[in-house]
């Protein structure tokens, strides 16, 4: 279909900050599904739009604590989960433009 060449699949390296991107693209942007990884250990899998985390993902910390859930333009905003590497719950519930909902 028209449009087809705009997507694929690769590997981007940033020079700039060591960060690695191993997904989807569309249109040069993270679009679909893919892996970040920071040079510090962090990382996240999930979903991309227009080159930032948008749809369900899991960040992982370096430490070992976890969110799981939704993201919009780049911030936890919906249903998520944020785990401490012992497992215990910080969060569970309603997240607002990167913050817990009270």
């Amino acid at each position: 279909s028209e449009g087809d060449e705009n997507k694929g699949k690769g590997r981007f390296t940033c020079e700039k900050n060591g960060t690695i991107y191993d997904g989807e693209f569309q249109l040069d942007k993270m679009h679909g599904h893919g892996t970040m990884t920071w040079p510090d250990g962090n990382k996240y899998v999930g979903e991309y739009k227009n080159g930032k985390r948008d749809g369900n993902g899991t960040y992982t910390a370096a430490n070992g604590d976890r969110y799981v859930g939704e993201y919009t333009n780049d911030k936890k905003h919906g249903q998520g989960t944020d785990t401490n590497a012992n497992g215990t719950i910080k969060h569970s519930g309603e997240w607002v433009n990167d913050k817990p909902k009270k």
